[in-house]
C-alpha cells in the first residue's frame, strides 16, 4: 500500500514539473525579440513535396487551420506566427507567407487575414524556401533533402492549392515573384555561392508562364543599354524580379563590376534598360510609381543593406525608418507601408524570422508585423 501512494506521488510530482517546462518554453517563444544586430542570411531550408511529373494528380489539399492537432501532438496554435499587437488592419487582404516555427510546420506555406492576424492557415503540402502569391496564383521554390539536396518550382493554384506545374532549379533558391494577373512568375537562384554580400556569386533568373509552367526568358540572354549605348559584361548578374501592372515590363537588380543598377525590362523585346544605380531587390509600389529596395553600403569589409524608396519619376531617394541591415525583398502592404523580414535572433543567425512593417515616407518607427514568417506576399480578396 505504501508503494503505491509513493507511486502515484512521483507521478503526480512529475506531471506537474512536465506542465511548468512547457509553460516556461511557450512564454519564451512568444516574448517579442529587440533584434538590434544586422541579419544574417535566410532561414535553412525546408523540404517540399515531391510529384512524379510537371502535373500534379493527388488529391487537392486543405489548409489546415490554427488550432488543429498536428501529428506531434501540439495543437498549431501553439506553433502559429504570431501579429504584432501594435499593428492591426481591417483591409478585405490576406498575407501568405513562409512560415518558420521551430516545430513540425517549419517551411510549410501559411496564410493569415489581415483582420484576424493572429489565425493563421497552414497549407500542409506545399513546404517552401521562398513563396510569392498573386492573381490568384503562387510560386513556391523548395528543396527536397537527402543524399544530394534538389531545388524545385513548384507553381499553384492560390485558391485550391492544385499544383499547375513543376521543375527542377538549378541552384539555391533566393528570389520569387508573380505578376498582379497572375499570369507570369520570376525566380532567381545562386548558381553558385549562397549570399549576396559575397563576391563570388552567380545568379539564374528566369521568367515563366504560370499556367504551363514554361521558360520564357532567362534575363542573361536580354540586351542591355545604358544612357542609351549598349551595356555588356560577361560579369552580369540579375535578381529580384517585380513586374509592372500591366505585366509588359518588370525591375530588377543587374549586378556588375561590383555595382549595383535597377533595370527596367521590356518582356516582349529582350531589353532592358539601366534606370538608376545602387539599387538591389526592388519591389514596385501597387501605383507602379515607386520602388522600395536595399540600398548597399560598406563599413570596412562588411557589406550591410538600408531600406530605400525610390520616386521613379523624380528619382528622389528615401530612406526609411528602419536602421538595422535588411537583406531581402520588400513586399507593399499597400502604398503606404512595405514589409520585409528580420532575423528572430538578436545575436547572430537565426532560424526563425520575422515580418516587419515600416512607413514608406520614412517617418514612424517600424512595427513587428508578423511573427515566425519570412517571403510574405499581399493579396487583395474580392
Amino acid at each position: 500500500m505504501i508503494f503505491a501512494v509513493l507511486c502515484l506521488a512521483s507521478a503526480a510530482a512529475m506531471a506537474t514539473l512536465v506542465y511548468w517546462a512547457k509553460t516556461r518554453v511557450s512564454d519564451n517563444t512568444a516574448a517579442a525579440p529587440r533584434n538590434e544586430t544586422p541579419p544574417s542570411e535566410v532561414p535553412p531550408p525546408a523540404a517540399v513535396p515531391t510529384t512524379s511529373s510537371s502535373k500534379d494528380t493527388t488529391p487537392l489539399p486543405r489548409a489546415s487551420k490554427a488550432g488543429e492537432t498536428e501529428a506531434n501532438g501540439k495543437s498549431s496554435a501553439q506553433s502559429k506566427a504570431t501579429a504584432s499587437d501594435g499593428v492591426r488592419h481591417t483591409a478585405s487582404k490576406q498575407v501568405f507567407y513562409r512560415h518558420n516555427g521551430i516545430d513540425s510546420r517549419y517551411g510549410r506555406l501559411a496564410y493569415v487575414q489581415l483582420a484576424h492576424p493572429e489565425q493563421p492557415e497552414f497549407v500542409d503540402t506545399l513546404s517552401c524556401e521562398t513563396a510569392h502569391v498573386a492573381g490568384g496564383r503562387g510560386i513556391c521554390l523548395g528543396a527536397r533533402r537527402g543524399v544530394f539536396t534538389t531545388y524545385s518550382a513548384i507553381l499553384f493554384d492560390a485558391k485550391t492549392f492544385e499544383v499547375l506545374a513543376q521543375f527542377p532549379l538549378k541552384g539555391v533558391p533566393s528570389r520569387s515573384r508573380v505578376s498582379v494577373d497572375g499570369k507570369l512568375a520570376a525566380l532567381t537562384v545562386f548558381v553558385s555561392g549562397h549570399g549576396y554580400e559575397s563576391l563570388d556569386f552567380s545568379t539564374q533568373t528566369l521568367l515563366i508562364d504560370v499556367d504551363s509552367g514554361s521558360i520564357i526568358a532567362d534575363l542573361e540572354e536580354f540586351s542591355v543599354s545604358r544612357n542609351g549605348l549598349l551595356f555588356s559584361s560577361k560579369d552580369f548578374n540579375f535578381w529580384g524580379v517585380t513586374f509592372t501592372p500591366d505585366t509588359r515590363n518588370f525591375y530588377a537588380t543587374l549586378s556588375t563590376n561590383r555595382q549595383h543598377f535597377l533595370v527596367k525590362g521590356e518582356i516582349a523585346k529582350r531589353s532592358a534598360a539601366v534606370v538608376h544605380d545602387n539599387v538591389e531587390c526592388p519591389s514596385l509600389s501597387p501605383d507602379g510609381t515607386r520602388v522600395a529596395y536595399k540600398k548597399r553600403f560598406m563599413a570596412g569589409n562588411r557589406v550591410f543593406w538600408q531600406l530605400h524608396i525610390l520616386d521613379l519619376k523624380t528619382g528622389k531617394e528615401t530612406a526609411l525608418a528602419e536602421k538595422r541591415s535588411v537583406d531581402d525583398q520588400l513586399e507593399w502592404l499597400d502604398n503606404d507601408h512595405v514589409l520585409y523580414t528580420l532575423p528572430e535572433s538578436e545575436s547572430g543567425p537565426s532560424a526563425s524570422t520575422n515580418i516587419w512593417l515600416a512607413d514608406a515616407d520614412g517617418v514612424g518607427a517600424p512595427k513587428l508585423f508578423l511573427r515566425k514568417a519570412y517571403s510574405p506576399s499581399v493579396v487583395s480578396l474580392p
